[in-house]
């Protein structure tokens, strides 16, 4: 029998090159793109609002717009990063968001906006799942939990640096701006995934394409790591079965069905809160641009909430993390209309449950990374994530019928933080799968 040791073991087990974290470092800025494009409609709600006189309704199915089109992508995406490829899906996806930001910068009304948007949400599916994906390829062992957890991170990023460049364009230009730059932003992204992120080894080693040894032998040796002479032949690797029905398989059902659960509560949540505070913010008497600095140090708790899950998973289990993460972000939600007089008070309550909301979000790139093996990674994260946006769609858009119908803030937000709380009780009955 051969003692060839395959190129994916050698990057599991060698240590990290600058290179890969090049390609985490691509990643985490992908995360910040999506971040920044699914916060790009809250930040653009007020002045909408003001041009075209929309309702709490009509404004409460706008906002989520994007997360339609997120759930198709995260799905289909998904399963295509496994079955074409992670790199051309990523590829795919930042074409998808170029274009789609660019319609909705010139958008005429609030339909050609809503479609927009639902096509945006599609490239933002295929994004999430292809990098994250990606990320853990190319890590080791030891750092693959932290780097996921980082890139999920960029989520938080993209949002916290969107608020700050926003609050001062916001003030000369009007909301289309926030399109304009995501545009840039995005188209910008290509030629950097297209130079310097390579088809990852898994998907290499297990479909084979023409020329699949000299490529892997090309990736490695760009990356710096000792070259395999030859590919495992197919008996002697751990073949696993990939696609979406094998998700629901053996002990893989209980896992794949706790996660979509967990996933989908926490981000009804999740959604309430970053897509409706700038509107709850104006409502209160402040500016478009003091709203956008409040989802900005909300974003900014984010950030640190998202490095420090990534730091502290390494020593600590990130189910333990997450239940902790969950439970604290609901207490934050529920407890922000308390803290309403003032934009300091907001400020501060929103940097707490910023740093625990966004935690929690990043934590659970985490828990897919753990719990599906490597050959179902993008598929598995596609379906939780995919499933998961229906939380999405419903988290802002509950709301504006409550609000519509002369519900107080205070019981809105009760209502809407239950889906951490529960998520984070769900979330005590998944079993730690793999490392």
């Amino acid at each position: 029998m051969s003692t060839e040791i395959g190129a994916l073991e050698r990057i599991h087990q060698e240590p990290m090159k600058v290179g890969q974290w090049y390609i985490v470092a691509i990643c985490i800025g992908i995360l910040a793109l999506d971040g920044y494009d699914v916060l790009a409609i809250a930040f653009a709600a007020p002045g909408m609002t003001a041009e075209w006189g929309l309702s709490k309704a009509v404004l409460g199915i706008i906002l989520p717009a994007e997360l339609v089109g997120m759930a198709l992508g995260s799905i289909i995406m998904g399963a295509l990063a496994d079955s074409k490829g992670r790199r051309p899906t990523m590829l795919l996806g930042l074409v998808i968001l170029t274009v789609g930001m660019g319609i909705a910068g010139v958008a005429p009304n609030i339909y050609v906006l809503g479609a927009a948007r639902v096509f945006t949400g599609i490239g933002i599916g295929g994004l999430l799942a292809a990098a994250t994906a990606t990320s853990s390829d190319y890590c080791n062992n030891k750092n693959r939990s932290l780097a996921v957890v980082l890139v999920a991170g960029g989520f938080a990023f993209g949002v916290y640096l969107g608020a700050t460049f926003l609050a001062p364009l916001l003030k000369e230009y009007d909301w289309r701006v926030t399109f304009y730059l995501g545009a840039v932003l995005s188209l910008l992204f290509i030629p950097l995934v297209y130079a310097l992120v390579p088809e990852t080894i898994t998907y290499l080693e297990r479909k084979r394409p023409e020329g699949a040894l000299e490529k892997i032998q090309n990736i490695m040796r760009r990356l710096g790591h000792s070259i395999p002479t030859a590919l495992l032949p197919i008996e002697e690797k751990k073949v696993e079965p990939v696609g979406v029905k094998s998700l629901f398989k053996n002990n893989l059902a209980i896992v794949t069905s706790i996660l979509i659960f967990a996933y989908f509560a926490n981000i009804a949540t999740y959604y309430y809160f970053v897509k409706w505070l700038p509107t709850i913010v104006s409502d209160l008497g402040h500016s478009a641009s003091e709203a956008t600095k409040v989802l900005g140090i909300i974003s900014l708790g984010g950030v640190f909430g998202s490095i420090g899950m990534g730091i502290v998973a390494r020593f600590v289990s990130i189910r333990i993390l997450m239940v902790v993460s969950l439970i604290c972000a609901a207490i934050g939600v529920a407890g922000f209309p308390y803290f309403t007089e003032t934009l300091t008070s907001m400020k501060q309550i929103g940097f707490f449950t910023g740093a625990f909301v966004f935690a929690a979000i990043s934590g659970f790139f985490g828990l897919f990374a753990a719990s599906f093996p490597s050959s179902l990674l993008g598929s598995g994260s596609g379906l939780v994530l995919g499933i998961g946006r229906g939380g999405a769609v419903l988290g802002p858009m509950i709301p504006g019928f409550l609000f519509a119908a002369g519900m107080a803030l205070e019981s809105v937000a009760l209502i809407m933080a239950a889906g951490s709380f529960l998520a984070g009780l769900t979330v005590l009955f998944l079993k730690k799968q793999r490392i």
